[in-house]
Order: C-alpha cells, then structure tokens, then sequence
C-alpha cells in the first residue's frame, strides 16, 4: 500500500475501533437492574487482562509502523487462502499490504477488540435478560467483532467489500439504539416507581398525622367529659343544695306557720271564766259571753 492509502487505513480503523468500544460500552450498562453499584470481581480482573493485551497489541503495533516501508507502485493482487478472484477489468483503489504493513494493521486492530471487550467488563451492569438472550448477545458480539476486522479491508470498494463495514454499521447502531431504549424505558419505570414511592410516603404520613390527630381529640375527650360531668354534678349538686335548703328551711316555714296561727290552738279555753270552749263555733264564750 503507498503511504496515504495506508495511514487512511489506519485512520478508518481507529474509527470503527472507536464505534465499536462505546457500543460494547452502552451494551454493557443497557437495561440494568442494579439499584446500587456492583464491584463484579471477576470481570474487573478480566477486564484489566484486556487492557494488557490491548497495551501489547498497541505497542507491536507502533513496532511494525516503525519498520514499514512504502512502495513505489501499488502492489495490484495478492494471492491468500480467502482471495475473491475478480476479473481483470476491475481496478485496484487501494493496494494490497506489505508484509511489515500487514503486521502493523493487525497489531492496531487488535487494540480496540481489547478495549472494546475491556470496556464491557468494566461498565457491565447486571441485567434481567433469559439466558437464551445471553446466548445471543454473544453470538451478537462476536459477529460484530468479526466485521470489524475486515471492514477497513479495502481495494476495489465494490459490493463485495462493502457488506463487511456495511454489516458492522447496521449491528453497531441497532444496539446502540436499542440500548438507548431500554435505557429510557428503564428510567421511565424508575421514574414512575419513585413518583409511586413519594405518594405512598405522602399518603402514609397523611394517615400518620390523621390517627395522631385522632388520639390528640381521643387523649382531650375525657377531661371534657369530666368537665361535662363535673358540669352536671354541679348542675345536679344545686338542685340538692335547694333540695336541702329547702328541707332545711321547711321546718322553720312550719314552725312559722305554727307561730302565725298560736290563737287558733292556743285558744282552748275561756281567760274570763275558764271553761272550755269550741273556737270554731263563736268568737265569744257561750257560757259567759265576752269575747275571746
């Protein structure tokens, strides 16, 4: 390859290698049902092994830039185990490799599978998916990382050569679309389970408040009962003081009464003569006829 097309090689990777770690990223933390964060262990231990050998990948990378050497001319075919044969028509775009350019396309794309797989362990969030579901997200993922290591693989840029990238494009953006979904949808659950919470609070603090009202007016109706009865024995008391008062200053109204009327008992006998006389028949003695 001469060198401009080789370094826009080198850049288309580093594109897709770039899409392909924030997908394995947003896969990883998509449809989460972790309400608190996880250590996860283990896929942080396997997550550091991937960024070793993303670093080793990258550092035998830039060996083989340092050892690259252009052609003059484009090298036209190149023979493989993989080659499509076209026809003799067809114009090279890009030329095929070197053997030291060859190495150093592989060193650098092997960096972002690495990093790519690193980033899923590191942001991987536990999820409520079948396993069934699991299986095919595996499946999912090594097909993506299938189309990525061939879809910078670049020469005639006829139909053929572009299913590769094509197909990692379509896969890369259907996760991470679905992914957003699931996300939002996820939060909107959460949202509607935290609107739920502050209304069942709200509605339990309601009623807490409600039932201690209830036992203030419970704890303040006897002292008002008491006050009522202390009311109605008072109320009940006077008319026993008058009852009383009453029995007690009857004796003096009789006594008074008796007092009032001495001449119509007293007067029993005649004071002139002495004899005994009726006084209810006369005012006068009828034995000796003065008055009484």
């Amino acid at each position: 390859m001469l060198q401009d097309q080789f370094i826009s090689r080198l850049l288309l990777i580093v594109v897709f290698g770039v899409a392909y770690i924030y997908t394995m990223m947003k896969m990883a933390s998509c449809n989460s049902v972790e309400t608190s964060p996880q250590k996860h262990i283990i896929l942080k231990i396997l997550g550091g092994i991937n960024v070793l050998l993303g670093i080793s990948c990258l550092a035998m990378g830039i060996f083989w830039l340092t050892q690259v050497q252009y052609p003059e001319q484009t090298i036209d075919f190149s023979y493989s185990a993989n080659q499509i044969v076209r026809t003799s028509d067809k114009y090279v775009m890009w030329g095929y490799p070197t053997s030291e350019q060859s190495r150093a396309i592989m060193g650098i794309t092997n960096v972002f599978p690495s990093l790519a797989l690193a980033a899923y362990c590191f942001f991987y969030k536990k999820s409520d998916r079948k396993w069934w579901k699991k299986v095919g997200r595996f499946f999912y993922c090594l097909l993506m990382y299938a189309f990525y290591c061939t879809a910078t693989n670049f020469h005639y840029f006829d139909a053929t050569e572009l299913v590769a990238p094509g197909l990692f494009c379509l896969m890369s953006g259907y996760a991470l679309i679905k992914a957003k979904r699931l996300n939002e949808q996820r939060t909107q659950i959460a949202e509607q389970q935290r609107i739920a919470a502050i209304h069942k609070m709200m509605d339990e603090r309601f009623e807490t408040e409600t039932n201690i009202g209830t036992e203030e007016d419970t704890r303040f109706m006897p002292q008002n009962e008491d006050f009522n009865m202390n009311g109605s024995d008072k109320e009940s008391k006077e008319p026993l003081t008058n009852d009383v008062s009453a029995r007690t200053s009857s004796p003096h109204t009789e006594q008074n009464k008796k007092e009032e009327t001495p001449s119509m008992d007293v007067v029993k006998y005649c004071r002139h003569c002495g004899k005994k006389v009726d006084y209810d028949s006369s005012t006068y003695c009828k034995y000796c006829g003065k008055e009484l």
